[in-house]
């Protein structure tokens, strides 16, 4: 069964477990890179995090048949800044389009909003400054003191008290994303990225040739904001959740690991808002996918595609 905020629709297509596998396994492997991308580079900004996903799913990026003729196709495409209102409501949007020989059936959405998990010894959310579009090319280009202060020895921790320091609970975006959920009936995520494993450290400059990394333990991890929210009635206005606060401990069942999150709950019809196949007839497809001005900065799309009944 499909479910969303409102009813229960069958499932388009009953998905070979193969299939299911193999998407399941390309997310893993994302999840993986992106993962360690934050575990080698704590301070990287979480928009490159963004941007980082978006290139490794775009290797996969073309129609793939198996030998049972179903086809399976990935693609993505980056838009740029897009807000609900004064407040971005989601970073990344997922399509996923069930077909039957070309024929559409139907469709599923799933919105994402990613936060990053920051080490102990950042204090506050940093990302890309308007400053630096301004300058363009020449932040590259740092001054003699910048640049000492950039290769100056760092040690940076990870652990389970970490903070997503950019996530606040009950600011205005954390509540405008509830409040777009509970108008639209589509339910938002947040997209969590996290280092490899917990607890973690690195050190900065890194040592050359030293590039190990450990097994994907924690990772990317989605999380209902209505159920995220459920979990924070302890903190006061504006504090920043911890990852404890968040996974709980230990881990719940809620906190899916991206990979399973796209392959079993979105694909399988158990998270995300159920679409139809035209968004001239569908509020929610068209609010979301067909509208510029929507409240998603990139889009992924899953094609799934059965050859016969």
């Amino acid at each position: 069964m499909c479910a969303d905020t409102i009813t229960q629709v069958p499932s388009p297509l009953d998905i070979p477990p193969g299939i299911v596998d193999w998407v399941r396994s390309v997310f893993s492997q994302v999840n993986a890179r992106s993962s360690a991308t934050l575990s080698r580079i704590p301070n990287i900004f979480e928009t490159t995090l963004d941007h980082s996903l978006i290139a490794h799913l775009s290797e996969f990026g073309a129609p793939f048949r198996f030998p049972s003729d179903w086809i399976v196709n990935l693609d993505t495409h980056f838009l740029g800044g897009r807000y609900w209102g004064h407040w971005e409501i989601a970073d990344l949007g997922i399509l996923v389009v069930f077909r039957r020989k070309g024929e559409m059936l139907g469709t599923k959405i799933a919105l994402l909003q990613s936060k990053r998990l920051y080490p102990d010894e950042i204090e506050n959310a940093v990302d890309m400054h308007p400053m630096d579009y301004e300058t363009g090319f020449g932040r590259l280009l740092a001054s003699d003191s910048e640049y000492k202060s950039q290769i100056k020895p760092r040690t940076f921790n990870f652990s389970e008290e970490s903070k997503y320091r950019a996530l606040a609970y009950r600011n205005n975006q954390y509540e405008g994303i509830l409040k777009y959920s509970e108008e639209h009936g589509i339910p938002v995520h947040y997209l969590l990225y996290n280092p490899l494993t917990l607890p973690f450290s690195v050190e900065l400059p890194a040592a050359s040739g030293n590039e190990k990394v450990p097994e994907l333990k924690v990772g990317c991890r989605v999380i209902k904001a209505e159920t995220l929210n459920g979990k924070l009635g302890h903190l006061k206005d504006s504090q920043h959740p911890s990852f404890r606060d968040a996974a709980g401990n230990p881990m719940a069942s809620d906190f899916w690991t991206l990979h399973n999150f796209v392959a079993d709950m979105v694909m399988g019809c158990k998270e995300g808002y159920v679409g139809g196949t035209n968004p001239l007839h569908d509020p929610g497809l068209f609010r979301v996918f067909s509208l510029r001005g929507g409240p998603i900065s990139a889009a992924i799309s899953i094609t799934i595609d059965a050859p016969s009944q």
